[in-house]
């Protein structure tokens, strides 16, 4: 028997659809905004995701584009796969796009006003990627299986990434809590929903407080448990 009965699974699993954030873009500011409508024209706004999978990827081939637009337009690619619920190239290109913006990130001064949007920016982009891992877990993956617990442990380290970013991101918190109830780690869980609930209620999002104060987390996957 698979440890998540069909309609719990199918709760989490549209709960994460319609609460995954689109892709994470913070625009380069030192370039020409006629690069930026390039890439909506070329790339963002191509319709449907097939076509626009192989509109971005022919964007990426364009040398006449900053460097910094690479990322992005990863993260649009991502986005595509994931309409088309395929999870394993959506989580390929937000690797992709996670790798190729964290190369600024790691030059910024330790402080300045961009810092913290851009901090932001790789919170939520961790975020995504773990989301991502979670909803192929649980379209593709019995949840008592090998492959199951280490998508569930890579989620969980990109939750604990996106929080190093952004201690105050409270999805983030959300969707780390659940997980550590399926580890079996009920304390640190209802710590993580604590955390979500009271940063919630800072940033004033008031209906994600009261949909944390009424969450009920996974139950403990046994075969899950740390040793």
């Amino acid at each position: 028997m698979d440890g998540l009965s069909r309609g719990r699974k199918s709760a989490i699993f549209f709960a994460l659809v319609i609460m995954l954030p689109s892709a994470a873009q913070t625009r380069p500011t030192a370039h020409a905004w006629d690069e930026w409508r390039v890439v909506d024209k070329e790339c963002r706004d191509v319709l449907p995701p097939q076509a626009k999978i192989r509109a971005c990827l022919d964007l990426l081939g364009d040398r006449r584009l900053s460097a910094a637009y690479v990322a992005p337009i990863n993260g649009e690619i991502s986005s595509a796969f994931q309409s088309l619920r395929d999870y394993s190239n959506a989580i390929k290109y937000k690797k992709i796009e996670i790798e190729r913006a964290l190369a600024p990130v790691k030059q910024l001064p330790s402080s300045g006003e961009a810092l913290p949007a851009t901090f932001g920016a790789m919170s939520l982009r961790y975020t995504e990627l773990g989301t991502l891992q979670a909803l192929n877990r649980l379209a593709n993956f019995n949840s008592q299986s090998d492959e199951a617990r280490r998508g569930a442990t890579d989620e969980q380290n990109n939750y604990n990434l996106a929080l190093q970013y952004n201690p105050m991101n409270y999805r983030t918190y959300r969707y780390r809590a659940e997980i550590r109830s399926l580890f079996c780690d009920s304390a640190s869980a209802a710590q993580d929903l604590e955390a979500a609930v009271r940063f919630a209620e800072t940033a004033g999002d008031q209906t994600a407080a009261r949909d944390y104060k009424r969450a009920t987390l996974g139950a403990c996957i046994p075969t899950w448990r740390r040793e």
